[in-house]
């Protein structure tokens, strides 16, 4: 037992002289830590202008479908796959951001979910441009998921309580996303440690 006791012994006073004896200065100036901060600013480069934001996979290509087309084609189809289309975010899931609302034409708009719920987008993504790249489909969707949709919305109990019939809604089911004008500010979605 003396004899384990002195070989730990010995190996923690070899580390502790290691890690001692590389006294290097690691000291960074101040202009050195803003441009490391600056380069890594999510949302905007060096120049001020926006950078496009992406979620999920790669964006195959960033030449969106007018929406006009991709309504017309819904109704020959109540499926359209591997398509592109960007319109403007008007609400997004404030619990986790795991769905959006996007307008795509004047009185349109799609329901988005992420394939697989494999990511999430930014809680205050609302008001951004976004292109996205996946499935469109019509569906009808029942009084249970548009309530819960309210909630996760942040609709009051009155809203709520007031649906009361399915409706036929566009829906999309991305497969990767892109913002193209989104500036954060310190609202992100929750990580799983944020649930725990």
């Amino acid at each position: 037992m003396k004899k384990i006791l002195s070989i730990l012994l010995g190996v923690s006073m070899m580390v502790l002289a290691t890690s001692c004896g590389n006294n290097e200065s690691t000291e960074v100036s101040d202009e050195e830590t803003m441009a490391s901060s600056e380069q890594y600013e999510v949302g905007a480069n060096q120049a001020g202008e926006v950078e496009p934001s992406f979620f999920g996979e790669e964006i195959s290509d960033r030449n969106p479908m007018p929406a006009d087309e991709l309504f017309a084609a819904l109704a020959k189809s109540d499926t359209v796959d591997n398509i592109i289309v960007s319109g403007k975010i008007e609400s997004c899931c404030q619990k986790k951001g795991c769905w959006m609302k996007v307008k795509l034409a004047e009185d349109k708009e799609v329901f988005v979910k992420f394939k697989d719920y494999g990511f999430f987008m930014p809680l205050d993504c609302s008001g951004s441009t976004v292109v996205m790249e996946g499935k469109a489909y019509a569906e009808t969707v029942s009084v249970e998921d548009l309530k819960h949709y309210a909630e996760d919305a942040g609709k009051t109990k009155e809203e709520i309580a007031a649906i009361t019939k399915p409706e036929t809604k566009y829906s999309f089911l991305a497969q990767g996303t892109m913002l193209t004008d989104y500036v954060p500010t310190d609202r992100t979605p929750p990580t799983d440690e944020d649930e725990e």
